[in-house]
């Protein structure tokens, strides 16, 4: 619940792209001012940094779109034969039927740069809560830009035809219309570079404030960035940044049946979260059709089911079997997002630990480093109840960790990403085409109207 953390309302007039966009921060006792005036004091510049958190539980980032989207554009999900149709298009890959955030993702990072600039101008204030500040909006500047690139275009050495456009890159606030300029997209290394940069800074910040798992942290941004580093292949570093996520945590991986029989995403928070989506349903419910539960709760909408191949990956003997159910019509449904915190929403655990042991067992693999990765799996796998894998086959190996990362991280907003970091095609489900790995629908479309109104920006290839 990120409203009531603040106490000043802001009207924020950000202007994104040469675009104004509205963004209200609603919040209690209602004061408007405009961000420049909020900027100048640590109560207006906590009100940014809350309005920074808001933005995450947007239907278009952690709200919806960057948890389940990912597993329908794959082979995760199938359509309920009586769906709504809302997802039949993502289900097929149709042309711009894709994830799509892009200008919510630029509000997010204009008010980070505010919160960045301010937190070193302010006055009279604590260099800790400077620093915490500072290192928060890093972390979430960090995180947008992440989702940009690896959403809107190649990870480096995986480009197709030679295209390495990914984000336009924005490090200083946009205050009005006057402060915009049209930019071009950079390059997908050097957006990848911001990101690392910002997550970098923000580890520095964050080791000596922790204000716990619904807000950025230590731990959290370490493990962030051991996400990110695997997605540029640099292994070494993926491992070292989950061991030390792993190293300053108390949380520890469920091993026990009973743990999975109660269901742990109805815990608030999660048992296993190191940052969670904290969302009140009360004050920041997205309502009866837009969430996650509508969607794939049968309570709801049920647009979306399970399909017979991921529910095929597991044992009988599985612990995780208890986050499915099957509805009266004999579909199977996910319990991970079944309206556990009010009629329409839960709480969205965007890191969980069970991903450092993934993140690092696939490390380990490709440096040939077969034990350490068998280790790795091994510590996930026993506690969810199963034999360990066995194998000597460095291919073999890396399969079966990926059939883990379907298993552990289901509609989690990973499996799309998964394939495409890894430069393979794109399963689907029964009935639809299998989406080669060269085709132009593997990057989302950037909106028509952002293309118009920047005549320096360019369109992803095939739109």
């Amino acid at each position: 619940m990120y409203k009531l953390a603040s106490k000043i309302t802001i009207a924020l007039f950000g202007v994104v792209l040469f675009m104004s966009c509205d963004g209200l921060l609603d919040t209690s006792p209602t004061t408007n001012v405009d961000p420049v005036t909020a900027q100048e004091n640590i109560q207006g510049i906590e009100a940014i940094l809350t309005s920074v958190y808001n933005r995450l539980q947007s239907e278009f980032r952690y709200g919806r779109e960057l948890v389940l989207t990912p597993d329908i554009l794959a082979d995760n999900t199938d359509q309920h034969p009586t769906t709504s149709g809302r997802g039949d298009n993502y289900a097929v890959n149709s042309q711009g039927s894709h994830i799509s955030f892009w200008n919510t993702a630029y509000l997010t990072i204009n008010e980070a740069n505010y919160v960045i600039a301010g937190s070193s101008e302010v006055e009279n204030v604590p260099q800790s809560t400077r620093d915490r500040l500072r290192g928060e909006a890093l972390f979430q500047r960090g995180l947008a830009y992440f989702d940009l690139a690896r959403t809107y275009g190649y990870e480096p050495g995986r480009e197709v035809d030679g295209w390495t456009q990914s984000a336009i890159l924005r490090t200083e606030p946009t205050r009005d219309v006057n402060d915009a300029d049209y930019r071009g997209r950079e390059s997908n290394t050097v957006i990848y570079q911001q990101v690392v940069d910002d997550l970098d800074e923000a580890i520095q910040l964050l080791s000596s404030d922790d204000r716990g798992v619904y807000f950025a942290n230590y731990v959290a941004a370490n493990a962030l960035m051991a996400r990110v580093h695997l997605y540029l292949e640099n292994w070494q570093e993926a491992i070292e940044y989950a061991d030390e996520a792993l190293a300053n945590t108390s949380i520890q991986l469920l091993d026990d049946v009973s743990d999975f029989e109660s269901n742990p995403f109805n815990s608030v928070p999660n048992p296993e979260s190191l940052w969670e989506l904290n969302i009140d349903p009360v004050e920041e419910s997205l309502g009866s059709n837009v969430g996650l539960c509508p969607w794939t709760n049968p309570t709801h909408w049920f647009d979306i089911t399970i399909s017979e191949n991921l529910m095929e990956t597991f044992d009988e003997d599985d612990y995780r079997l208890n986050l499915f159910a099957v509805h009266s019509d004999g579909f199977p449904y996910t319990l991970k997002w079944a309206c556990s915190t009010g009629p329409f929403d839960d709480n969205v655990p965007i890191i969980r630990l069970p991903e450092l042991y993934l993140i690092k067992a696939e490390a380990h693999a490709e440096l040939d480093q077969l034990s350490d990765a068998l280790s790795n799996l091994e510590e996930l796998q026993t506690a969810r109840g199963l034999s360990p894998f066995v194998s000597a086959d460095k291919d073999e190996i890396i399969e079966e960790i990926m059939v883990e990362r379907r298993r552990e991280l289901h509609f989690e907003g990973h499996r799309w990403f998964d394939l495409k970091r890894r430069g393979m095609d794109i399963p689907k489900q029964a009935g639809a085409t299998t989406v080669p790995y060269t085709d132009y629908r593997l990057l989302s479309i950037i909106s028509q109207s952002e293309v118009d109104n920047n005549p320096n920006l360019d369109q992803n290839p095939g739109y």
